[in-house]
């Protein structure tokens, strides 16, 4: 490995006449091979803050890892492809059988409370918080009482017509007809 090739040297590769960029100079993540590289790698050295790991978690990481495995595998052969399909299959529906017997909730709750890892609780305690207005000048807004408060002390115009403070003009004075 010698390192990442700059664009100038693509140029120099091209003008020589290669199509191809020298093996030595691609990196393994950029190939399908990349796939089949295991994608959770737990070292056998942890230190002590990580010992405790979640067997589960760690069982369930290992699985996805080996299944991207076998993808990477079976991608190359249209009959290594259907084999695949017929296994993973049959084994689906042999857990379905099972599952179906001891269980009373939905496959989309089942599935939810899988992925995150508790169930729904039976009391909910938290509530969703009251609407706010996130747009505007970002004034303190004003409640109802304090505008009419504001609006009672104001002088109102006078009307022309009749002279009283009414709040009306004289184009909408109801003694003008």
């Amino acid at each position: 490995m010698y390192g990442w090739l700059c664009r100038h040297v693509f140029v120099v590769l091209k003008d020589l006449g290669l199509e191809d960029i020298p093996p030595a100079h691609v990196m393994p993540r950029w190939t399908k091979l990349a796939v089949r590289n295991p994608m959770f790698c737990v070292i056998s050295n942890i230190s002590e803050q990580c010992a405790q790991i979640d067997d589960k978690k760690f069982m369930m990481n290992k699985l996805w890892s080996d299944i991207h495995i076998c993808m990477g595998l079976v991608e190359v052969r249209m009959d290594l492809i259907v084999e695949f399909f017929k296994l993973v299959g049959d084994h689906k529906r042999k857990l379905l059988i099972e599952e179906e017997g001891g269980s009373d909730k939905t496959d989309k709750e089942q599935s939810f409370e899988s992925f995150v890892g508790m169930s729904v609780p039976q009391e909910i305690h938290i509530q969703p918080p009251t609407q706010s207005k996130n747009k505007g000048s970002g004034k303190r807004l004003k409640s109802n009482k304090e505008k009419s408060i504001e609006q009672s002390q104001s002088k109102r115009r006078i009307c022309k017509t009749c002279g009283e403070r009414a709040g009306h003009n004289a184009r909408t004075c109801p003694k003008k007809q």
